[in-house]
């Protein structure tokens, strides 16, 4: 025979490993704020590392050596042109695209016929090309962008309005010779030139690139785009993808 008040002592055992075996509610919340804190630290990366941007520059990169390796393959010369702020539409600092020279004079490679191979692509929403002045750059180191090169070319502009012509308008390039080399423009206080992409847009209004993402300067002084750099070798046509 069981006896008294043993059922109910077995009973109120299990509930009270039962209890123990939950959370309490101080817990959970000591629980969420390590995670909310956690998550709050990691933002910072998320930013530095935006898909966007980084699959930009590597399609950037991926375009310039199809260019170099056409140029080199059919012994022809290739210009890829890049939209500044004439360029009609959202495509302003965004825009680029595939020429070929043609009917070019051997003492003036400048000079000749463009004919246009793609389409203008786009980089994507929010990632635009950036100036010198947005990159961090040490003392002495000379450091241009293509877009800061003086000398450009006349493109043929796409049509802001269906059925109408777009006309031309100069632009920045970079031509590749039949040797792999860059042909124009020319580098004149460095072996390398360099191409950046950054998050941000262009404002028509104030006819500048404005930035959506910046980052304090690891030197100790002003502010920096969030943003990636190819650098271009002037000989080779190589670009090379510097994280900045």
């Amino acid at each position: 025979m069981t006896p008294p008040g043993t059922a109910r002592s077995k009973t109120a055992f299990v509930l009270g490993r039962q209890a123990r075996d939950g959370f309490s509610l101080v817990e959970v919340l000591v629980v969420s704020g390590v995670i909310g804190l956690l998550l709050a630290l990691s933002v910072p990366g998320l930013v530095a590392t935006s898909p966007s941007r980084k699959s930009a520059i590597h399609e950037v990169s991926g375009f310039l050596e199809n260019a170099r390796s056409r140029a080199m393959a059919s012994r022809s010369e290739m210009v890829v042109a890049f939209a500044d702020g004439a360029f009609p539409g959202d495509g302003a600092y965004r825009s680029y695209a595939l020429f070929t020279l043609e009917g070019e004079d051997d003492d003036r490679a400048e000079e000749g016929t463009l004919r246009q191979l793609t389409p203008w692509k786009n980089l994507p929403p929010g990632v635009v090309f950036g100036l010198g002045e947005h990159f961090e750059v040490p003392g002495g180191t000379a450091f241009r962008t293509l877009f800061e090169v003086p000398e450009r070319r006349d493109f043929a502009m796409p049509s802001a309005t269906p059925g109408s012509d777009g006309g031309t308008s100069p632009l920045p390039s970079l031509h590749f010779g039949p040797e792999g080399g860059v042909l124009f423009p020319a580098f004149s206080d460095a072996d390398a030139l360099h191409l950046g992409v950054i998050e941000g847009f262009y404002s028509r209004e104030r006819g500048a690139v404005e930035l959506t993402a910046t980052r304090p300067g690891i030197m100790g002084t002003g502010t920096y785009a969030s943003g990636e750099c190819l650098e271009i070798g002037f000989y080779t046509g190589r670009s090379r993808i510097l994280t900045d």
